[in-house]
């Protein structure tokens, strides 16, 4: 789950006092806000005379990176800062052994890379991070020289602003290569570094090879590297490999997901704890809606369902449901509006159980034909892992902090396994037959998920 801000105003109020020392400049704010992805860029090796030019060269930076997909796709996801901060030194060291008087001690040289540039200063890197943005996700740090080089993993890119190579007018590209290291766990496919990766593994069977679904699709297949036949790519051509290409498939789809796992589609809904929902007195109806974060082109997918239902509109963000349709006053009523992420780029084996947020309202019709009195309504991010399961099925429910129960059903509706929790349930499931199971989540007697598995 994505870390809390500390307060709304470390982003996009007033400094306060933790943000006394350094200035945060706003480059690209999310339509998410706060909850959005969060990326900083440092200034090291600019003196102070230059700190304009680094303005300049974060918009440069980040024109780039949304330039390309998928990130352009997922702009509204995503904020981007500035921490400009002088250095007395221009650039950046040769080698780690003789850091300068930079900000970061960020030299090049490392792990004897000529190509590597790396801070040494972590102390500065978290101290600064930490009064300024510290619920970042990925944190860049600009390097004032025009050197080729950089490097990116665990959150972290490091990289030089480069103002030469064969890719015209996107000076910046490199930073979407070690985007895809730092965000994507991506590896490099130029050369293997020897562990299991969404871009890289030791599985040659096109049949069980992770990315099994793509194979085929825009040259998706098995490759081996060069150096280690053992080990094996999914794309001879991917910006993995070689600058100046995309993503392929695979490496898109990886990233995609990361941004699942830190961003949450649903901004808000209405009505929202509200006990009574009046109309107007010529209406015959009641409105239920959601706020989305929406990509660009919209590839969310909502499920409507009135107590277990499937609703008309469950593709839209708005439900109207007329009050003649509901029984007799006092039913109680339980109305749930899932949304999934059904993007081209995605071709997960069970997205929908993986990636799912859910807002789930209780209630019932008052005397007052034209009002309703909302008993409660909570919103739920849902996820099922691992999937297929085996020996083990956890089922993880966030946000809301409501009571629970979860079942394990088989396909004639028998309960094999079940919990009680606010937050996660886990199933030991080694003795079940293989075959198709259903996860129902119950809160106040009624079901307000249901999923089929498969083990």
């Amino acid at each position: 789950m994505k870390r809390l801000l500390l307060s709304l105003c470390v982003l996009f109020g007033t400094l306060g006092t933790l943000r006394a020392q350094y200035s945060v400049d706003t480059i690209h704010a999310s339509l998410a806000g706060s909850e959005g992805l969060n990326v900083v860029i440092l200034s090291e090796g600019y003196i102070e005379s230059q700190l304009t030019r680094f303005k300049k060269d974060c918009d440069e930076l980040v024109d780039s990176f949304f330039r390309h997909t998928p990130w352009k796709e997922y702009k509204t996801y995503i904020n981007f800062f500035s921490v400009p901060i002088a250095s007395n030194v221009k650039g950046a060291g040769q080698t780690p052994d003789n850091p300068i008087d930079n900000v970061y001690g960020t030299c090049f040289g490392t792990s004897g890379v000529d190509r590597m540039p790396w801070p040494t200063n972590w102390t500065k890197v978290n101290s600064v991070l930490n009064r300024t943005v510290p619920d970042h996700d990925m944190v860049i740090i600009l390097i004032n020289q025009n050197k080729y080089g950089g490097g990116g993993g665990g959150g972290f890119v490091c990289l030089s602003n480069f103002k030469s190579g064969y890719w015209v007018n996107d000076y910046f590209q490199i930073i979407i290569h070690e985007a895809g290291h730092a965000l994507g766990d991506l590896a490099d496919e130029y050369w293997y570094d020897g562990r299991e990766r969404p871009n890289q593994t030791k599985v040659a069977s096109k049949e069980r090879v992770k990315w099994k679904n793509w194979i085929g699709k825009d040259k998706v297949g098995v490759y081996p590297y060069e150096e280690s036949p053992d080990w094996y790519r999914p794309h001879q051509n991917c910006l993995m490999r070689y600058l100046g290409q995309p993503y392929c498939d695979v490496c898109r789809e990886a990233l995609i997901e990361a941004i699942h796992q830190s961003v949450k589609p649903i901004l808000s809904y209405e009505p929202d704890n509200k006990k009574s929902v009046y109309a107007g007195a010529a209406d015959e109806s009641i409105t239920f809606s959601l706020n989305l974060l929406k990509p660009n082109p919209n590839s969310l997918h909502v499920n409507w369902k009135l107590d277990s239902k499937t609703m008309e509109g469950e593709h839209e963000d708005v439900l109207t449901i007329p009050f003649d349709s509901l029984e007799a006053p006092g039913r109680l009523h339980l109305l749930t509006a899932s949304v999934e992420d059904q993007s081209k780029y995605l071709l997960v084996d069970n997205h929908a159980s993986i990636h799912v947020q859910t807002v789930t309202w209780r209630f019932k019709r008052e005397e007052d034909a034209n009002a309703i009195e909302v008993v409660s309504s909570t919103k739920d991010d849902i996820t099922l892992s691992p999937l297929p399961f085996a020996d083990q099925l956890t089922v993880r429910v966030a946000e809301s902090g409501q009571p629970f129960t979860a079942q394990l059903c088989d396909l004639s509706g028998r309960v094999v396994a079940s919990g009680d929790d606010v937050a996660q349930v886990s199933f030991t499931t080694s003795s079940l037959p293989e075959g198709v199971y259903v996860v129902r989540l119950i809160r106040d007697g009624q079901v307000f998920y249901s999923r089929k598995v498969t083990k």
